[in-house]
């Protein structure tokens, strides 16, 4: 009857006939036979139930499993990372966020180039502090990265130690080249107060991180290392020395962005939250 499904929706009898009028209206077709006694469907209204009850329990399921996405961390979640964040942000983390949240399948792609999160259906980026996709929310992961100058004692031994900036000349350099720009990254260096460009000729180029502080150690030349923990163990044990050291300008801290949504998934809250654990900005 329209009164128990009024009491069952929480509406008004009047309510639930006024929209079945409407229905009915609009379908232009006669879906119930009203009586004195009471209601029941026409051959149309049982048609009609027919074709639409399976439509109507999946579109419930739907909603009912898209709540639940919103409530548990679950289903795939796309990253798009900085080479850079790989030992320094995302490793220290990935086993705990495994640990915790067996429902998330994580994938994570290691880029160096700027990439529109929205437009490659990525869920969150992770970027230095210059570089964010505009009109997004950010998260500050680190402080300032501390970069250094390296090269192996070898090569040092054969072409002499730097004493200067200018002592920089006449080395060959281990350069680090934007993908989406194709230029070189210049070298920002401090030395009296000073702040410099430097724009060495380069013998090897490369536009993967991790690729530059492998030729470093394989005596390529002088490389800038853009975050100190990366070469820590290759400098206590002696496999590369600092050149002049304290002269590398900071780069811009790192940040998460995702994009700015009245609802967060779960599965990418989760995320920022272990973020936010771990991280230790300025």
């Amino acid at each position: 009857s329209f009164t128990r499904a009024a009491a069952l929706l929480g509406v008004t009898p009047a309510a639930v006939s006024q929209a079945i009028n409407q229905l009915e209206a609009k379908l232009r077709l006669k879906l119930f036979h009203r009586t004195t006694r009471g209601v029941s469907l026409s051959e149309a209204g049982q048609r009609y139930h027919e074709q639409t009850e399976q439509p109507y329990r999946d579109l419930v399921r739907a909603r009912e499993a898209l709540g639940e996405s919103l409530a548990e961390p679950s289903g795939q979640l796309r990253i798009s990372a900085l080479h850079l964040a790989k030992n320094l942000v995302i490793a220290p983390m990935l086993n705990e966020f495994v640990r915790r949240y067996p429902k998330v399948q994580l994938e994570i792609r290691y880029e160096d180039q700027l990439v529109d999160i929205v437009r490659e259906r990525l869920d969150a980026g992770i970027r230095l502090a210059d570089a964010l996709q505009p009109g997004m929310v950010g998260v500050q992961l680190t402080a300032p990265l501390a970069c250094l100058l390296v090269a192996t004692p070898a090569y040092l031994a054969e072409y002499g130690t730097p004493a200067s900036v200018a002592d920089l000349d006449g080395h060959a350099a281990v350069r680090f080249r934007f993908p989406r720009s194709g230029r070189l990254h210049k070298w920002r260096l401090r030395e009296d107060g000073r702040e410099l460009e430097v724009d060495l000729p380069a013998r090897f180029v490369s536009t993967d991180t991790e690729t530059i502080i492998e030729a470093a150690r394989a005596g390529a030349g002088i490389a800038q290392a853009f975050i100190r923990e990366r070469v820590a163990a290759d400098l206590a044990a002696g496999r590369l020395v600092e050149v002049l050291p304290g002269s590398c300008l900071p780069l811009p801290p790192m940040w998460l962005y995702y994009l700015n949504r009245r609802h967060v998934p779960a599965k990418l809250r989760a995320f920022i939250e272990l973020l936010r654990e771990w991280r230790q900005p300025a």
